[in-house]
């Protein structure tokens, strides 16, 4: 018998978590929602992005959970 290879890879060589998954429109109920973080959009809060829908091309601001998950 061969010998037993341990091919587990260390905690630095780890591959990452993917990213959380962005929530559905709240208006069209159809599109994915997409950061938007284009410099004209900016504002003087703290977070200078805006939940951006592709399918009825609505703006949305994120609400403090999304902004913990997302940022």
């Amino acid at each position: 018998m061969s010998p037993r290879i341990d091919v587990r890879l260390p905690a630095s060589d780890r591959v990452p978590a993917p990213p959380p998954i962005p929530p559905t429109c709240p208006n069209c109920r159809q599109g994915v929602l997409w950061k938007d973080t284009r410099s004209e959009i900016r504002e003087t809060d703290e977070h200078h992005w805006r939940w951006w829908c592709g399918n009825c091309q609505k703006r949305f601001r994120p609400t403090e959970e999304h902004v913990r998950r997302f940022s």
